[in-house]
């Protein structure tokens, strides 16, 4: 009975308390541009750095597919931090006008100002006000700024204005190269499963990153006036002719490049001239290569290179690196499926016979499975040479496989004579196989001199 009459006593004082704070002003005004985040913010902005968009609007330029080929401002407040990368310096984080976290925009592998790296995972925290300077696109549903994006302020404090994207020229071949801007603009166009191959790009080197000399590879930018602004990555590349990086210091920030690569848009969200480009100039002066060829395939391709020019149905690959034991492997046999007509080349680097009368390549080959009619193994193995890697003529083969069961290597000669005295030289292998015959070759410790 106590118990009934204290809540008694307990309502009628609550009772009291509402009536008579009921007309009584709060103390102060409740913000709430900040914390409302149902509040529906109208999209705005040009995109430029003087009238940046706000997230709203790159939302809605995303949303509607249009996507951006050349980088835009966009404002907004980070909402959250996803994934700082220390070896690369770049941080993955989300942006909004308001600190909601639905319809964020996703700033994919940002740098900092003036494109620095950021060095800790400090270096941005939620709240920091920050407009940034990328491309738009969407990814798998997510819309995102893609990587290749920087600061362009932090908390209001400004970087080193952005210089303009140049005018998009060249035709990306040997003779009439992208520029940077044409470069970007044609791999931005790309899907994730598109590539052009065999492009040459001119630039400045605006950066230079991660110098590999264990596997003789260069991972660099370039850009049309040489500062860090519309920079385009050269992903792992390889050094004049395709030769291996031996040093930090064979290329520099200012030098002036032309590189032969395949550009790709890797995963729909990174441009970049892929893994395997090699520099064809350097400083305004042609490439010097390496006199005569030599390459074992112990560890690797060496620095050739793989053109598939038929793949029939079924067939992913002909040529392949052996990595147990070190040689090269054409074959065009796929098991539960027999035999697919393919032609694949494999081609080395360029290099240079001036200054010879007479050349010869030897090289140890093996192989069985050839076509059972006289003749057929010289039409499904062959020898090319070229001096422009693109117009290709046969040169005889001497010493062929036996195609017997015990795989032993056998030595191959070619006559290159030729072709001496000519500045640049490729040689390639071509394999051929059809629905009769797919055999097996494979190639090992290639020489010319």
């Amino acid at each position: 009975m106590k118990k009934v009459f204290l809540s008694l006593i307990a309502l009628a004082t609550m009772a009291f308390a509402f009536t008579g704070c009921e007309d009584v002003p709060m103390p102060y005004d409740q913000p709430t541009a900040n914390t409302d985040t149902t509040k529906t913010v109208v999209p705005s902005g040009s995109g430029t750095a003087d009238d940046p968009y706000n997230v709203a609007k790159a939302m809605e330029i995303i949303k509607a597919g249009t996507y951006t080929t050349e980088p835009v401002y966009v404002k907004g407040r980070i909402v959250g931090l996803s994934e700082f990368n220390s070896s690369f310096g770049n941080y993955t984080y989300y942006i909004n006008d308001t600190e909601s976290s639905s319809n964020q925009l996703e700033i994919y592998r940002g740098k900092g100002l003036n494109q620095a790296k950021f060095t800790s995972e400090d270096d941005l925290k939620i709240g920091d006000e920050v407009v940034v300077y990328g491309a738009l696109t969407s990814y798998n549903g997510t819309a995102e700024m893609t990587s290749g994006n920087y600061l362009y302020s932090l908390n209001g404090k400004q970087g080193t204005p952005v210089t303009p994207a140049a005018e998009p020229k060249g035709t990306g071949t040997e003779a009439d190269p992208f520029n940077v801007a044409a470069a970007a603009k044609a791999a931005s166009a790309l899907d994730e499963n598109g590539k052009i191959a065999g492009a040459y790009v001119a630039g400045i080197i605006s950066e230079v990153g991660e110098v590999n000399t264990s596997f003789g590879n260069a991972t660099y930018y370039i850009s049309d006036d040489g500062t860090k602004s519309n920079q385009f990555e050269i992903y792992r590349g390889y050094y004049l002719n395709g030769a291996k990086f031996t040093s930090a210091d064979q290329i520099k920030v200012g030098d002036k490049v032309v590189v032969k690569g395949d550009l790709v848009n890797f995963m729909g969200n990174t441009i970049e001239m892929t893994q395997g480009s090699q520099i064809v100039s350097l400083n305004n002066g042609g490439a010097t290569a390496a006199t005569g060829l030599s390459a074992t395939f112990k560890d690797g391709l060496d620095n050739f290179t793989i053109k598939d020019v038929t793949l029939g149905e079924g067939a992913t690959y002909v040529w392949k690196h052996d990595d147990m034991n070190g040689f090269m492997r054409a074959s065009a046999y796929i098991k539960n499926k027999g035999n697919i007509p393919c032609q694949s080349l494999l081609i080395s680097p360029a290099f240079t016979l001036e200054g010879l009368t007479k050349a010869t390549l030897t090289f140890q080959h093996t192989g069985k499975f050839f076509g059972k009619n006289e003749g057929d193994i010289a039409k499904e193995i062959k020898v090319l040479a070229s001096t422009d890697g693109v117009n290709w003529k046969e040169v005889t083969i001497n010493g062929y496989p036996t195609g017997n069961e015990n795989w032993a290597f056998v030595e191959g000669t070619c006559d290159l004579s030729a072709f001496a005295g000519q500045k640049t030289v490729y040689i390639a292998f071509q394999y051929t196989s059809t629905a009769d015959a797919a055999p097996t070759w494979e190639v090992k410790d290639v020489v010319v001199k």
